[in-house]
């Protein structure tokens, strides 16, 4: 299959760009308007994101042992890219057992609800934390309360790293322009990257389009790698984001 890659045209939506297709190809740089009040050479330092949860990202996968609730039947949860997650106890663990999953603060659509609650958790990716709720009889458990859900765009696996990627406001009048930032979810790790390519992932053009404007929004969650991309100037060497998956937001009512 020949290699697609995001390009941000701002002829089409000036300062923010679109993901575009053409004859089965994503082209290979990004177009920048010069006109844009912040506009810098390609060299310039990243902008520090804003306004963007870095931490408390989790997958789950249900509980299906036979025993009463809330022992079992609940969920095990971890921390995406930690080797241990912290649990209720204070125990690191490489998964924590919780008896439920608390939607309260999660305020979706109804039918939004429904499919986000008969995923087997292959799909999802939530925002929260871990709270306690005390059970007669058998004391203290914990929930994971979601703030925020997050969907697979595909059935494609996730390989990489879990990372929020979204537009730091540089505009520049040479590529590479590193106008996008790589925050590695749950860690203290920023980085920038110059381009982006999701053509693993077998995404549709509408969920492409809808991952721009995420990325240009509160910022797109997405797992891979990034690669260096040469230039016959060594000084002028852009970074790629590689995606094999990324995750659309639920959004609220």
């Amino acid at each position: 299959m020949n290699k697609q890659s995001l390009n941000y045209k701002a002829s089409i939506i000036p300062l923010l760009g679109a993901i575009i297709v053409t004859n089965a190809f994503f082209s290979k740089v990004w177009a920048q308007n010069i006109s844009a009040p912040e506009t810098t050479d390609s060299v310039a330092a990243t902008v520090k994101n804003q306004e963007f949860p870095q931490w408390g990202y989790y997958t789950i996968r249900r509980d299906f042992r036979r025993c009463a609730s809330p022992i079992c039947g609940g969920y095990f949860i971890k921390q995406v890219n930690l080797k241990a997650t912290p649990c209720l106890d204070g125990v690191f663990r490489s998964e924590c057992y919780v008896s439920a999953i608390d939607w309260s603060s999660l305020k979706v659509p109804p039918y939004q609800l429904v499919k986000i609650q008969n995923d087997d958790g292959s799909r999802v990716i939530f925002r929260g934390n871990i709270v306690p709720v005390t059970f007669p009889l058998f004391g203290e458990f914990g929930n994971l309360r979601v703030k925020e859900a997050f969907y697979a765009a595909t059935n494609a696996p996730a390989n990489g790293t879990f990372v929020a990627l979204k537009d730091n406001g540089i505009r520049c009048i040479t590529t590479p322009c590193f106008s996008t930032d790589n925050l590695v979810l749950n860690k203290p790790k920023i980085s920038p990257v110059s381009s982006i390519d999701l053509s693993q992932t077998g995404a549709t053009q509408k969920q492409l389009d809808a991952a721009t404007s995420e990325i240009f929004g509160q910022g797109l969650i997405a797992v891979g790698k990034t690669e260096v991309v040469e230039n016959v100037d060594p000084t002028k060497r852009g970074a790629q984001f590689v995606g094999t998956q990324f995750y659309l937001r639920v959004e609220p009512k």
